[in-house]
């Protein structure tokens, strides 16, 4: 007989069940460091917004790629379930193992006996005033506007593929974020395309670097999330609608690094007399 559980209930002694997840986190598929193994790491949550890490190895990378999207709703059945290695970080006390033998189906968005479990809402990101604040090579998530995008080009003391990004808070207050290699390439390419439109990211899993003075940084585990669908995104995005003129004015304005020198223009009603202050 099979159970349909949360994440909390499941256990390495559990068997026959199905759990109703979200899929919020799927970072690029990496090689082990003999370079031996391929794998990807997913996180999947729960109605209650609970998480755990779901492992998938080698060929069932490719098999299940077109199922697995980002923020779309899965049942998923008989993975195996197990304690999460030594090496790695744990998102739960357990983590799954998604292989040929576990069942991956997608919820679709007409089903409407079984709909699909709404955008997730938890949020665990560092506001803009704390970061210089983050230990170097300490990982942390953010949300931001993204107001700039270079072009691709090769830095670095090994002459790496990346790209610059500025980003912006709600306070006008502005970092450069470096997205190195694939997030050059990928994500990068993406905000090339959709940065006359400010989309807002949540970046996970980044770093603080001293890279040509104070900036953030992507690393080889970090996920990048184009206008995903959390309610603190909507917020930000209406924020960008209310305040369209002035980040144009940014944009055209600052178009390299030096722009976070420069001085935001401020609007006529900002401007007073020396006499009034």
């Amino acid at each position: 007989m099979e159970y349909r559980l949360t994440i909390d209930k499941i256990t390495p002694q559990t068997k026959e069940w199905t759990s109703k997840v979200h899929l919020i986190k799927k970072p690029r598929p990496r090689k082990s460091k003999d370079g031996k193994t391929r794998f990807q790491i997913v996180v999947v949550q729960d109605e209650n917004e609970d998480k755990v890490a779901a492992v998938l190895y080698g060929e069932d990378i490719e098999k299940d790629a077109h199922k697995l999207t980002p923020f779309s709703t899965y049942l998923i059945s008989t993975a195996k379930v197990r304690i999460p290695l030594p090496y790695r970080v744990p998102t739960n006390r357990f983590e799954w193992v998604i292989d040929r033998f576990t069942v991956v189906e997608e919820v679709k968005d007409d089903n409407i006996q079984d709909p699909p479990l709404p955008p997730p809402t938890r949020l665990n990101t560092i506001h803009f005033a704390y970061l210089q604040e983050q230990q170097q090579n300490k990982e942390f998530d953010i949300i931001a506007v993204v107001v700039n995008c270079g072009s691709i080009k090769y830095d670095g003391a090994n002459s790496n593929k990346c790209r610059e990004i500025i980003i912006m808070d709600t306070g006008m207050n502005s970092f450069i974020l470096m997205l190195w290699e694939d997030f050059d390439d990928v994500d990068g390419s993406i905000l090339a395309a959709q940065v006359a439109k400010y989309p807002v990211i949540v970046a996970k899993r980044i770093t603080r670097t001293t890279y040509g003075g104070l900036s953030l940084s992507t690393r080889y585990n970090s996920v990048i999330l184009i206008n995903p669908p959390y309610p603190q995104v909507g917020r930000l995005q209406n924020w960008v609608a209310d305040n369209r003129p002035r980040l144009m004015r940014y944009s055209q304005q600052n178009s390299s690094r030096a722009a976070l020198s420069l001085v935001m223009a401020p609007e006529d009603n900002d401007i007073v007399p020396i006499a009034n202050i």
